[in-house]
């Protein structure tokens, strides 16, 4: 990957991208098979207790040479001088124990006093004082304490029973900062009692923008990080961060759901619902002792359920595939996960459901907001995993990418198999409780159906093949991750189409369909299937381009894929509610002459509502998608002569997309 800086990408930095530039972010690679949040530019620093670092840690060398440790209850101690305005001072490491070890009298931070916002004035700098206050509760204030002058008070007394900086005369430690005025108190023995200093807040960072080794040493950050592994499964869940086991199951028959995986009470029967809320979970949950103690009676979960006794089904019988049989079976896949995601397209614009449900418009007390909230929750489910399905049909190009064929991103024909065991070809319908059934058959988990020739089971199948001949594949360990993604997934979807059909088994599909026609009715209906067309178009190019450039796009064309996606939703949405079936046709890309603009009809060929035959694959400069883009403008023109002001507000959102879009593949 090029340095991603605006100034070496060659394609326009998508808006909003915030790149780094210190030299350690600013690596010149991406290490395969590490995740996006690995990298500098992408990562999240959490700082209680972290996940890439913990930055309590970096504040304790906030004033310069002295060394703070936040992590007590009963205030912030001082644990090392090493320079600065306190050795300045005459203080040394002396100075910071001068009890016995029965009785310890450490240096405490009193107070804390500096800018926290943007807004203030100097003299009107707040002081943060340690009283009644833990270490991490006064580390909170020095978080926010912005770049210059701060003024602190040391003292013998524990911070949260110290007395502050309340007693400090002469206007207060605020003024004592503005006039940089420092005083250091020692009894008649020498003894450290007080002392007021001030200096600029630390930068941290030496002049390469790394943090300063002379400052932090090797795991400094992240010595406080979870540890041991049963504090992460403890702390980290729905409810704080992603966690690497279940937060809430089932029951093993299926029958009591939503119960709290990390429960105390595993007798009762039947077993108590979870309680939503953090304070209400924590009293009835495995507290740190008692879950490094008996973590080992917490249940395996398969599919959701808490069952010791399920079993995978048994792939050791099934032969090692070759290199190629790899490659042919990853393009069939290619073509199934379109057309499965066309398919769940198509029955999503079927529900007669709104974009977004409006409690306003739908009120959920009544019986027709009731059903309206059922009909909309289905919707949602399914195009989620139409989603799921378009991500599917990326990871898959990706890896036959790296295994050096092209993407295969051809519109699926009527003849593209679905299920070889059925013989289900793709055939996009109404969301009927027959294609409901269909679709629940087709995602149905391995575990379940034990079907090596199911989706679910080729591609476990094409796992086990590449984790156990990785010497037939360029980087087996990022191919294996990328299909166990899609292995994981299609679990997932099994239960969203059965909690969509839990969603509308009370209702008649007279109640939850829309009745879509195949033909525009209207002059406005063939200008919006062209345009649709047109956004198929770009999508697709869009994608092939991305996946062929791989890194070097900057993620440019990949956002501006999502951003047509999300333009031919709402085109798609609109068609429905006007009573108009989806098309999802790809138009070829036919050169345009001298001076004009080639625009191609899709609305005048199309007359059913399944995609047409496809042509053979278009290059991946992208001549497809620019020529639809460029036929795109005349075609809103032409919507805009007949649409109402809702719909040319559309457009006029779609043309600055679709430019972006043109501007991306650079002009031709």
């Amino acid at each position: 990957m090029n340095d991603p800086t605006p100034g070496s990408v060659d394609l326009p930095v998508p808006e909003g991208k915030i790149f780094p530039r210190n030299l350690t972010a600013r690596a010149d690679h991406v290490v395969r098979g590490n995740p996006s949040g690995s990298r500098p530019e992408s990562g999240v620093d959490n700082c209680f207790p972290g996940l890439e670092f913990d930055q309590r840690n970096l504040e304790k060398a906030f004033f310069p040479g002295l060394t703070v440790d936040f992590h007590h209850a009963s205030g912030s101690r001082v644990l090392a001088v090493t320079g600065g305005a306190a050795a300045a001072q005459g203080i040394t490491d002396a100075d910071l124990d001068t009890g016995t070890p029965q009785d310890p009298q450490p240096l405490y931070l009193w107070a804390v006093c500096g800018r926290t916002t943007v807004d203030q004035e100097e003299a009107d700098a707040p002081v943060f004082h340690a009283t009644e206050r833990t270490g991490l509760e006064l580390w909170r204030r020095v978080h926010d304490l912005l770049p210059g002058r701060v003024a602190v008070v040391l003292g013998r007394t524990p911070g949260s029973t110290s007395p502050g900086a309340f007693w400090v005369p002469d206007g207060g430690l605020n003024a004592w900062r503005t006039q940089g005025r420092t005083e250091v108190s020692r009894d008649a023995d020498g003894v450290l009692e007080w002392a007021v200093l001030f200096a600029d807040r630390a930068r941290y960072l030496d002049s390469d923008g790394v943090i300063d080794p002379d400052v932090y040493q090797a795991g400094d950050l992240t010595r406080s990080l979870c540890a041991p592994w049963q504090y992460d499964f403890r702390e980290c869940g729905c409810y704080y961060w992603a966690a690497s086991k279940p937060d809430i199951s089932t029951s093993s028959d299926g029958v009591h759901r939503n119960l709290n995986f990390q429960r105390r009470d595993r007798t009762t029967n039947p077993p108590e619902p979870d309680i939503p809320t953090i304070r209400g979970r924590a009293a009835k949950e495995f507290d740190h002792p008692a879950l490094i103690a008996n973590w080992n009676v917490l249940p395996v979960v398969l599919n959701g359920r808490e069952d010791d006794s399920m079993e995978l089904p048994d792939w050791s019988g099934l032969r090692p595939m070759t290199r190629a049989q790899v490659i042919q079976e990853l393009e069939r896949l290619a073509g199934v996960e379109h057309a499965l995601c066309l398919e769940y397209l198509y029955a999503h614009y079927s529900l007669d459901a709104p974009p977004v449900f409006d409690p306003a418009v739908h009120d959920p007390a009544t019986p027709e907001g009731a059903r309206a909230r059922k009909i909309y929750a289905a919707a949602a489910e399914v195009f989620s995993v139409a989603v799921d399905e378009m991500r599917h049909l990326r990871w898959v190009n990706e890896i036959l990418g790296t295994l050096g064929r092209p993407p295969r991103l051809e519109p699926p024909r009527h003849d593209t198999v679905i299920q070889p065991r059925t013989g289900r070809c793709f055939d996009p319908q109404p969301l009927t409780p027959g294609q409901l059934d269909l679709f629940i058959a087709v995602e149905r988990p391995s575990a379940v159906s034990a079907d090596p020739q199911g989706i679910d089971g080729m591609y476990v199948k094409l796992h086990e093949t590449i984790v156990h001949r990785p010497e037939l594949f360029p980087e087996p360990d990022r191919l294996a991750h990328l299909i166990k993604l899609i292995i994981d997934e299609g679990d997932d979807h099994y239960h969203r189409f059965t909690a969509v059909k839990n969603h509308l088994a009370e209702l008649s599909p007279d109640e939850y369909l829309r009745p879509l026609r195949t033909d525009p009715g209207t002059a406005l209906d063939v200008q919006l299937v062209e345009l649709s067309a047109l956004n198929y178009t770009m999508l697709l190019g869009a994608l092939e381009s991305t996946l062929e450039r791989g890194d070097t796009s900057g993620g440019v064309l990949i956002e501006q894929a999502r951003r047509t996606m999300s333009n031919l939703h709402e085109l798609n949405h609109l068609l429905a509610s006007r009573g108009v079936a989806p098309r999802f046709t790809k138009l070829p890309a036919a050169p345009a002459p001298a001076g004009e603009q080639p625009i191609t009809s899709a609305a005048a060929s199309a007359s059913t509502s399944a995609p047409a035959p496809a042509p053979g694959p278009e290059p991946g400069d992208g001549r497809a998608a620019l020529a639809a883009a460029r036929a795109s403008g005349a075609v809103r023109q032409s919507i805009n002569a007949l649409a109402v002001d809702g719909v040319r507000e559309m457009m006029t959102r779609h043309q600055a997309d679709t430019d972006a879009l043109i501007a991306a593949f650079g002009s031709r």
